[in-house]
């Protein structure tokens, strides 16, 4: 009687949750790892301040063609 609780749906259904549970800590330690990259020498690129400076320069040839 007790090796036909193991196998029954509930307990199945159980033993799933624990190993999802295992894979997301899994991807969480990867991410942790991945986000603490960091190399203080690199210098970061300014995203905002480049396309600024692009809008800003078709803005200006923008007024010289009129």
């Amino acid at each position: 009687m007790e090796t036909s609780v193991l196998f029954s749906n509930y307990r199945l259904k159980k033993t799933q949750e624990p190993s999802k549970k295992k894979l997301l800590e899994n991807i969480f330690k990867e991410y942790e790892l991945k986000r603490n990259n960091f190399n203080p020498t690199m210098k970061s690129p300014n995203h905002f301040a480049n396309r600024l400076q692009q809008r800003m320069r078709l803005y200006y040839s923008s007024l010289t063609n009129c």
